[in-house]
């Protein structure tokens, strides 16, 4: 197992990459923690056009799965688990920021500016490390992207 934990979640992560490549998506994430005496894989997908669909994630599954199979990456038992964002995605950066412009999102900072800590506004750019929120009634919000502790989009219906 120490051989395992030295490169085998890091050969995995290349297979992953590898298959969501192909497939002409983008990894968002991946993870791999023990859970219940397995090991349980967690692959994010993304694609800059758009949402992605529930016959792209079953797609990846299933070659990935094939892979790591064939290639006896894992040697143990293991659940793989393969997702989009979602709806409410995370925004990691300021370029997720200006890909999302115009939409509403929730951002919580690391510690209070002008008195709070969570801000709720459309994402209306970004500038010199920072990400401007406008609320509702106008008001604009400059945030550094370096205090932030969560952003995240809003869901809206």
């Amino acid at each position: 197992m120490s051989d395992w934990n030295q490169t085998g979640p890091a050969r995995v992560k290349e297979t992953a990459e590898a298959v969501v490549r192909d497939k002409a998506l983008e990894l968002f994430d991946f993870a791999v923690r023990p859970q219940g005496g397995k090991l349980l894989v967690t692959v994010t997908l993304d694609k800059p056009e758009g949402a992605v669909t529930l016959d792209e994630c079953t797609a990846v599954s299933r070659e990935l799965e094939a892979r790591l199979d064939a290639q006896d990456l894992i040697g143990t038992p293991y659940l793989l688990e393969v997702s989009s964002p979602g709806l409410d995605r995370p925004l990691r950066n300021l370029a997720d920021c200006l890909r999302f412009k115009g939409r509403l999102a929730h951002v919580v900072t690391r510690e209070p500016l002008a008195g709070q800590t969570s801000f709720r506004g459309r994402l209306n750019g970004v500038l010199e490390g920072a990400v401007e929120l406008v609320a509702e009634g106008g008001k604009a919000h400059w945030i550094h992207f370096d205090r932030v502790k969560e952003a995240r989009l809003v869901v809206e219906f």
